[in-house]
């Protein structure tokens, strides 16, 4: 025997080993094992276990079934836990390895006690053993039967406790799980008669009352009988309110709060621990529509009555609420005084002395308000109760930031796994489906606990569907509003509400928001949609925020929730908004481009016509890309009415997502730009540059050299003389990538012919760049040094860091070394400083040649691996050869031959990729030296 193995029955059939959670099989392999724990250190016959399991289907062949599944079982369980004897199988268990016997154990030991709380506190925990239906899934006419008989044992057991409720006073308490309860199943008399009991003593005659005639009503129509002896005479007493036991009447108004409360533990008790503090405590509980206030501050109340003993008073002020105007600050003092049996005649009319004497009433008293549904802090304020003992929790979509609160909580949605808990706890365990469907549809809900609510109540009362059919159905964004709405409720009513109490120009931004494409907003382009000043703009994002209907993600920017999103676009657009969003876009990526490159890469089509950001520096320029990057692409990718802001737009991101090594956003920035420059010669033509330049680095000079030929040939004659020239340029930097030859620098000495033409010195100063390179690759490093100063003096800073680059890796080959190190550290400051990661590469890459010929080990080995870093998440295999290439050389010239061999194997191989004889050569050069692969 032993005590390894755990098993559960009072649920989904569940086994532990130690701390291991066992993977128990197939259907029919836990029912065989299901019947094996029930009869645990028993001996069962084959013959027997063939009737308990396979009572719904018997197998052809008899016994023989068994010792296949057996042996399956053996192989999960722990060694020596399933025996085989002569007269057949037996599972020997521990004591307590089922969770049937310490549920037992713990009845047994309630029975025991002598003081109440510590026997309801045994039931209960006993209870709490029950995970859902016993061996739920599982068939066969012996588990159905065992199923029943733990379903009843439960139930009986759960009465027990409930009884001991009663006699302990905790009426209150009890209602909302009494009213589930006999809602679950009218026609068992106990509960009933329980929850009349918990009614009446709670001071709600009515609603005991009402509980009889229903369930006298239930039983005759289902069953043609009267209700029994013990419920009528309930019935009885309360009609002669003949109670002994009777004590005073505890107020506790706290509405049913549903059966299915899931996550929110840390939450939960955030709020219990605020409102058990010493003092009058004022607990705030804020966030949007739906997303569980109620249910959170219903939830926390019901566990504080031993704080406040005197009652638990509840008062919904409708502030958004169909139908209903919201409850004023004098009507609900006029009920809160009412209900504390205040007579009318007392209550005076004004409102200030209302609110006095209902301070005075509290006075002395220990007594919780819920006050829900706040429609802002002025209608909460006169309701505050001023006794030292007595608490106010308010719930609002609004921030209630005017009121003084001793606490403060912002309500979430679910976590996701809390949000697939609470599906399976209104659909049940056998229709959440797989954990993979869970998971989508609780993320197509946004993890809103509304929606989700809605949308297990949908699967739940149609039998006929999937959960995978559910989540198909909430796929399309345009109907899935409509899936999680219903004609008393549900998430697009409850999202108008919010909606309409906004002041008129907080809904007009509110409906611009809809036509956001990305996945958030700043305050610029806020200020561009809805045509407004900045300073206005985020006044209005702002008050948003405080009404729960916008997210703040950090300060200055800002999200919708998905289903808010989809809501807003369902509003009302203005066409207008939608372009002033794509212009904003466009001309404030052009002016982070002119401060990234220090010059503009195209001429854009007349002045801002919106107010920009103001970018300084190139660092300003690529934190705004690295924020607003993905928020421009998807401007581009949604604007197809308005061609020339997508190939626009386009262009001027691609260059920044370049700088910032963000390689496949470039490339779809530039795909989109390119069809949507269709028809248009000139724009074609810059497009195909781009593509071809900047995708030189990763797809090779020889795809890059032919785009850049078919841009040529799309140029029209009569082109701008500055784009001709960086055509040219390119093109010659291509030619010369793929052979250094006398025709490539003839079309770089053209292209710098007509940049000084153009009187574009930008330009000049990169084809100077490219002649560089190009002299570099021919090792006539004297001519390229000439070049690269001649660059460098023009004073582009757009290539500074390129042309020192090159200067450095020249006067390397010079031998130049300690003017080689000054250079390339300029470049690297200059790096750094601007964001320039590309070209960082090569500045590490050949600061580590230069640190190891100064026999700097350390230095050169981890500026040649931060090189090797960067090339690699740049995805350009150009620089990884190089990377590679300069870290095995350093490598070898410090004698650690192991290290570097495989460094030259993959610059060789990338090398030979690329058709890059001078690296192929300087690669299998090391790998010879390196000697023979180990």
């Amino acid at each position: 025997m032993t005590d390894d193995l755990r098993l559960d029955l009072l649920g989904p059939l569940r086994g532990w080993s130690g701390h291991r959670r066992l993977d128990l099989g197939p259907t029919r392999q836990q029912t065989l094992l299901a019947v094996l724990a029930f009869r645990s250190n028993q001996v069962i016959s084959a013959h027997e276990l063939v009737e308990l399991v396979w009572s719904d289907a018997p197998p052809s062949t008899g016994v023989k079934i068994v010792p296949p599944y057996i042996y399956r079982l053996r192989k999960l369980l722990p060694e020596g836990v399933l025996v085989h004897t002569r007269d057949g199988y037996s599972l020997r268990l521990a004591p307590g390895a089922l969770d049937l016997d310490r549920f037992e154990g713990l009845i047994s030991a309630a029975h025991g006690c002598r003081d109440k709380d510590e026997a309801a506190a045994k039931l209960s925990e006993a209870l709490e053993l029950f995970t859902g239906e016993p061996l739920s899934g599982l068939a066969g006419h012996y588990l159905s039967v065992q199923r029943h008989r733990l379903t009843e044992r439960r139930l009986k057991v759960l009465a027990e406790r409930i009884q001991l409720d009663l006699e302990r006073g905790r009426y209150g308490d009890l209602v909302p799980e009494l009213v589930a309860l006999v809602e679950e199943d009218r026609l068992r008399e106990q509960f009933a008669g329980q929850l009349m009991l918990a009614y009446w003593r709670s001071g709600r005659i009515s609603e005991a009352l009402e509980t009889y005639t229903r369930t006298r009503h239930e039983l005759i129509e289902q069953l043609g009988v009267e209700p029994g002896p013990e419920l009528r005479a309930i019935h009885e007493r309360i009609l002669q309110n003949d109670e002994p036991l009777a004590r005073p009447a505890v107020r506790d108004e706290l509405p049913y709060d549903g059966a299915a409360f899931v996550g929110r533990d840390d939450v939960l008790k955030q709020v219990v621990d605020a409102l058990r503090t010493a003092g009058p405590a004022v607990v705030a509980i804020d966030g949007m529509a739906g997303v569980g206030k109620t249910a959170l501050a219903v939830r926390a109340a019901r566990q504080l009555a031993d704080v406040y003993p005197d009652g638990r008073l509840f008062i919904d002020l409708h502030g958004y609420t169909p139908g209903h105007e919201p409850v004023s600050a004098l009507q609900a003092l006029d009920r809160l005084l009412r209900t504390l049996s205040v007579p009318a005649d007392r209550i005076p009319a004004d409102l200030e002395e209302r609110a006095a004497l209902w301070r005075s009433e509290l006075a002395g008293r220990q007594i919780l308000v819920v006050l829900d549904n706040a429609p802002d802090s002025a209608a909460v304020r006169p309701l505050l109760a001023g006794g030292p003992r007595c608490g106010v929790l308010v719930t609002s979509r609004r921030q209630l930031t005017g009121l003084d609160a001793t606490a403060r909580l912002a309500l979430d949605v679910l976590r996701p796994e809390d949000a697939r808990e609470l599906l399976a706890e209104i659909v049940g365990a056998d229709r959440a489906g797989s954990a993979d469907a869970a998971a989508e549809v609780v993320n197509q809900c946004g993890y809103l606990p509304l929606a989700i609510r809605v949308a297990g109540a949908r699967l739940r009362h149609r039998p006929s569907w999937t959960i995978e059919h559910l989540s198909k159905r909430l796929d399309a964004e345009d109907r899935r509003l409509a899936e999680l709405s219903t004609d008393s409720g549900g998430v697009s009513p409850a999202f108008a509400l919010s909606y309409e109490h906004l002041p008129p120009d907080q809904q007009r931004l509110f409906r611009l928001l809809g036509a956001m494409t990305g996945q958030d907003i700043e305050m610029y382009a806020a200020a561009a949609l809805a045509d407004v000043d900045v300073v206005e703009a985020e006044d209005m994002l702002e008050q948003l925020v405080d009404a729960n209907l916008l997210l703040q993600l950090r300060p200055g920017r800002f999200q919708f929730h998905d289903l808010l999103r989809q809501y807003a676009r369902t509003l009302a657009p203005e066409p207008d908004a939608v372009r002033r969003l794509l212009d904003y876009y466009l001309y404030a990526t052009a002016e982070a481009s002119a401060a990234i490159f220090s010059s503009r890469l195209q001429p854009l089509p007349g002045p801002a016509p919106v107010r920009l950001p103001e970018f300084d520096s190139a660092a300003e320029g690529l934190e705004w890309i690295d924020a607003e990057g993905a928020n421009v692409l998807a401007t581009v990718r949604s604007a197809e009415s308005s061609p020339e802001h997508v190939w626009r737009t386009g262009l001027a991101v691609a260059s920044c997502f370049f700088q910032r090594g963000r390689v496949y956003e470039m490339d779809e920035a530039l795909q989109l730009a390119l069809r949507a420059a269709a028809g248009d010669a000139e724009a074609e033509s810059r497009v195909l540059l781009s593509i071809g330049s900047l995708g030189r680095y990763r797809l090779g000079a020889e795809a890059s050299l032919r785009t850049l030929q078919e841009a040529r040939d799309r140029l029209p004659a009569d082109a701008d003389l500055a784009l001709r020239a960086r055509l040219l340029a390119s093109i010659g930097y291509s030619l010369a990538k793929l052979s250094p030859d006398d025709e490539a620098l003839a079309v770089l000495r053209e292209a710098l012919e007509v940049a000084r033409r153009a009187g574009d010195q930008s330009i000049a100063s990169r084809v100077l760049a490219y002649l560089g390179a190009t002299y570099g690759d021919r090792r006539e490093f004297a001519q390229a040094l000439a070049a690269y100063q001649d660059s460098l003096e023009l004073g582009d800073p757009a290539v500074q860091s390129e042309v020192l680059n090159g200067i450095g890796e020249c006067l390397l080959e010079l031998d130049r070394v300690d003017e080689a190190v000054a250079a390339l550290t300029t470049a690297r400051d200059l790096g750094v400083e601007r964001g320039a990661d590309y070209s960082l590469i090569y500045t590490y890459a050949f600061l580590g040649t230069a640190y190891a010929r100064q026999r700097l080990w350390s230095e050169a080995i981890d500026v040649g691996r931060r090189s090797l870093e960067l090339a690699l998440e740049s995805d350009s295999k150009q620089s990884q050869q190089n990377a590679y290439l300069r870290l095995a050389e350093t490598l070898l010239a410090k004698g650690d031959l192991a290290q570097a061999r495989p460094h030259f194997a993959r610059a060789l191989e990338l090398a030979l990729e690329e058709g890059q004889e001078a690296t192929v050569e300087r690669a299998a050069d090391g790998l010879d030296r390196t000697g023979p692969a180990a």
